[in-house]
Parts: C-alpha cells; sequence; structure tokens
C-alpha cells in the first residue's frame, strides 16, 4: 500500500506540475468529448461527425463520470473540470506502476528497484503517463491484462507439470481460470475504448492455441473461450456504437477501414515501413537503447537456454509488424509497448551485471538517466509549453467569444475553458485537396483568411501565433489591444516552413 501511495503521488504531482500540451489527442479525443456529454457543449471533431464515425466513447465515458459528478455536487469550477482528467490519469497511472513491477517481476525481472529506476527516468513514461491520452489509457489496461495472462499461463505450467496435489490442483484450477477472466475482461474494455489494442491479442491467444501443454479436449476449450471473447467484444461494440450514435455503426471497422484498409491515414503524414525499428524505439529509449538493445540479446540466450517462451519478444515484434502496415506512424503509437520496452531495458541491466565491470555500468546508467531527464526538461521548458496557460489566461479573464487564428488543435477547448461562448478555429479535417483546409489558407496568407473571418463577427478575443503577424494584420485587428504574449515552443513544422520561436498573442476587443 506504501507502495502504490509513491506512485500515486507522483504521478499525480506530475500531472498538476506538467505545463506541456504536445498531443491534441490529449482532450480532443477524451475531456472534450466527455465536457460535451456531460455539460451540453463542447467540439466534436471529424472522427465524431463522420457518417462513419471512428472513436468509441467508452475511452471519453472516463471523464465523463468525474464531470457527472462534480456537476451534481456543484464543484464545477474551471479549474477542477480542466485539471480534473489529468488527475484521474494519472492515479490510474500509478495502478499501472504497481502492476507493472508485479508483471516484469513474475517474468523474471528480479529487482523491483531496477523496474522503479527505468520507468522513472525514460522520459516517455514520465512525459505522457499523465497525460488524458487514449494511448496512456490503453497502455494501462494492457498491463493489467497482461499481467492477469502471464498469471494465468504460469498457473496453468503449474498445474500442467503436476507441482499441486490433486486438492490443491482444484482449488488453483479456479484461480487460475479467474485470473484468465480478469485478461479477457481487460482486454475487451481495452479494445472498446481503442481498436487498435486488439494487435497484441490476435498474436497472444493463437499462439497459446498452438503452443498450450494440453490435449485436444483442451485446445477446444481454449479456441471456444476465444470465440466466446471476440463474440462479446464485437457484440458490445456494436451495442455502445448504436446506443451512442444512434445508428448502426461500428467505430471498430470504420477505424480498421480509414487506418489500414483505405489508406486514408496517410492524410496526417507517412513515413517508412521501419520507422518504429530504427527511429521510433531509439527516440522512445534514448540513452537506455543500448540496455534495450542487450536485452533483447540477453531474453533470447536466457530463454534458449532454459527452454522458455520468448512470449514478451514475440509479443512486441507481432505489434511492431501491424503497427508498421499503416501509412501513418506516430512514436505515441508505440505506447502500449512500455512495459515490454522496460522490460527488456531491465534484463539489460542485469545482463552487464555478468561482467563485474561496475564502472561501466554506472557510466551507461548515468549516460540514460541524463539523457532522459535532460530531454524531459527541455520539452518542459521549450516544447509546447503555452497552450494550457494561454487558456488559462482566458478562463479568468471576461471572455464573450474567441477566435484562434493558429494551427488547428493546438490548445484545449471548452474542456479547458469551461465557457459556453462562441469560439473558432480554423478546420483541418482531413481532405483530397489541402489548399481547401482552412490551417492551410490561413498559413497561404494570413491577413486574407483573417480579414474573411473578422467581416463576419469580432470576438471579444484572438489567439494568434506571433509568425502570422504582419503589417496587413496588423491593420485587420487595430480594434484590439495585445493583453499578453505567451511563449509556445522552440520549434513547429507547418504548411510551407519551419517556425522558430513561437508564441501565443492574445488580443482583447478594446471597449
Amino acid at each position: 500500500m506504501n507502495e502504490l501511495l509513491l506512485y500515486l503521488v507522483v504521478r499525480i504531482s506530475i500531472a498538476l506540475l506538467s505545463p506541456t500540451y504536445s498531443f491534441p489527442d490529449e482532450t480532443w479525443q477524451g475531456p472534450e468529448i466527455a465536457h460535451r456529454d456531460v455539460f451540453g457543449y463542447g467540439w466534436l471533431t471529424w472522427e465524431w461527425t463522420s457518417d462513419s464515425p471512428l472513436r468509441s466513447p467508452v475511452y471519453p465515458s472516463f471523464f465523463s463520470l468525474f464531470f457527472y459528478i462534480i456537476k451534481n455536487l456543484n464543484l464545477d469550477y474551471g479549474y477542477v473540470v480542466a485539471i480534473g482528467p489529468r488527475i484521474l490519469q494519472g492515479a490510474l497511472s500509478a495502478i499501472y506502476d504497481y502492476y507493472l513491477v508485479r508483471l516484469l517481476n513474475l517474468e523474471g525481472v528480479k529487482s523491483s528497484i531496477t523496474i522503479v529506476l527505468v520507468n522513472y527516468t525514460l522520459w516517455y513514461s514520465l512525459e505522457f503517463f499523465s497525460k488524458t491520452l487514449i494511448n496512456t489509457f490503453e497502455t494501462a489496461l494492457f498491463t493489467f491484462a497482461l499481467y492477469n495472462w502471464i498469471k494465468h499461463l504460469e498457473l496453468e505450467k503449474m498445474m500442467t507439470n503436476k507441482y499441486l496435489s490433486l486438492d490443491k490442483g482444484k482449488s488453483n484450477d479456479y484461480r487460475n481460470e479467474r485470473f484468465n477472466y480478469y485478461c479477457r475482461l481487460f482486454m475487451i474494455l481495452n479494445v472498446l475504448s481503442r481498436q487498435s489494442a486488439i494487435i497484441p491479442w490476435v498474436f497472444i491467444w493463437p499462439f497459446h492455441l498452438l503452443t498450450a501443454q494440453t490435449n485436444l479436449q483442451g485446445k477446444i476449450k481454449i479456441l471456444i473461450v476465444n470465440v466466446i471473447t471476440l463474440m462479446i467484444l464485437l457484440s458490445t461494440s456494436i451495442i455502445i456504437d448504436l446506443l451512442y450514435f444512434k445508428k448502426f455503426t461500428s467505430t471498430f471497422y470504420n477505424f480498421l477501414e480509414f487506418n489500414l484498409l483505405s489508406g486514408q491515414s496517410a492524410f496526417f503524414g507517412v513515413k517508412e515501413p521501419t520507422w518504429f525499428i530504427f527511429k521510433g524505439i531509439p527516440y522512445v529509449c534514448l540513452g537506455w537503447i543500448i540496455f534495450f538493445i542487450l536485452g533483447i540479446y540477453h531474453d533470447i540466450q536466457l530463454k534458449i537456454y532454459k527452454g522458455k517462451s520468448l512470449r514478451f519478444l514475440y509479443y512486441m515484434l507481432f505489434t511492431i509488424t501491424i503497427l508498421s502496415l499503416s501509412a501513418h506512424k506516430e512514436d505515441r503509437f508505440l505506447l502500449p509497448l512500455i512495459p515490454l520496452i522496460i522490460y527488456f531495458i531491465c534484463l539489460g541491466i542485469e545482463y552487464i551485471n555478468k561482467f563485474n565491470l561496475p564502472k561501466l555500468k554506472f557510466f551507461l546508467i548515468a549516460i540514460a538517466i541524463i539523457s532522459n531527464i535532460g530531454f524531459v526538461i527541455c520539452l518542459n521548458t521549450f516544447q509546447n509549453v503555452g497552450a494550457l496557460k494561454t487558456m488559462s489566461i482566458l478562463r479568468n479573464r471576461d471572455v464573450s467569444s474567441v477566435y484562434f487564428f493558429i494551427q488547428c488543435h493546438q490548445t484545449p477547448f471548452y474542456s479547458f475553458l469551461h465557457k459556453n461562448i462562441p469560439m473558432e478555429f480554423p478546420d483541418c479535417s482531413p481532405t483530397d485537396d489541402i489548399t481547401k483546409l482552412e490551417s492551410y489558407q490561413l498559413q497561404q496568407d494570413p491577413a486574407k483568411y483573417i480579414k474573411k473571418k473578422l467581416e463576419k463577427s469580432n470576438p471579444s478575443h484572438i489567439v494568434i501565433n506571433n509568425y502570422l503577424i504582419n503589417s496587413d494584420v496588423e491593420k485587420l485587428i487595430q480594434d484590439y489591444h495585445m493583453i499578453e504574449t505567451v511563449y509556445h515552443q522552440y520549434w513547429i513544422d507547418t504548411y510551407f516552413e519551419d517556425q522558430y520561436n513561437v508564441e501565443f498573442v492574445i488580443y482583447e476587443l478594446n471597449k
């Protein structure tokens, strides 16, 4: 219990203190949807308004429950609404930390201290596990499911090898099935939340079916349980989609069709098939990459010698292979593999202990920690640090309407402002013609785009990127006065050229 309390303190502290807003999905695919469902206003992105919606309402409901409670207790103050989802995610990540240690101990990592050290010095774990990313939620549920699955396999192995007496075997048979069912429950909840969470299980369960040390009757039982699990998953998904979207649709299929079958995800950027292996994982690990590689080697060496399965390596390679089939790739898609990455890093540390070279070990670990912690400090100082501050400034002023002349989704929205007022930003929904995107038009000719919008209405406040301001734009906003300039990021990639030292400039309409 003291251990879990420590994890809670760490994760919630990071949630409260982190100034970064790294990915739009932190709010636009979670708290923003929940805010609309509970408070009646919020912005729905194209994934929700499309004729074939891609997103399931299960993940936002995690925050909807919180919003519902504080609304009915009249505690829905702006700051509570804004920071509450992060605290919830931080608490879930603390439980993830707790089960991560037990999972890796179960799989053979000897030192719990090593697991905690790597987990709390890996920059990706520090930066994103207190953020309301669905990928973080997915990682936690995958870890819970995998822990119960490994417990199930270990008990199954013990009973198969007749390590237990008949009476104890009956008792442990119940325990074994309990872990199996817990695993499937977490897996179903995970896939209902994010469809791609099914990927590792597409390998894990058939692999178990093929390698299980049981007779034909036992394999048939395994197959039946797998089929029933899949039927429950698909039927529940369809029912939830029908109730939420008020029409017959399958977000499970729509997500698969958009991201893999049709290749439409290429709109968001295309990377080479080997990107995850040669760029994604090294980026996630930084200085820990040496131990990660050593850990894979040690795992292969150890498991082959002892005649054990290289299951974690198989799980990871299969997942990366399937993810690589999609044209669009992002480093955050690797988040569910973080437990496996940490596992191999820990094995790498144990492997280097065999050579009795304490100075080399200390040097390599110091490089790993300094590179990761240093990167986190840089991110929290120079990159994506202005969005939350900008919205906090607006929340604390007399705001009646806002237009954001910035790249789309660069800030949170109603779920952070918590004011039912008109707000707009340049649209960037997928299209075959990029020149039709409002976000493209803003970058191409800021004055022309801003003039068109201000002719329709004069919002009480304007937020605009500093690199878009020129003499023509200044004439258009002469009825406004600047109230604050907020540094946001060192570098940003736009449609036309890279921009450096990007700021949000906040203007207020003259009274």
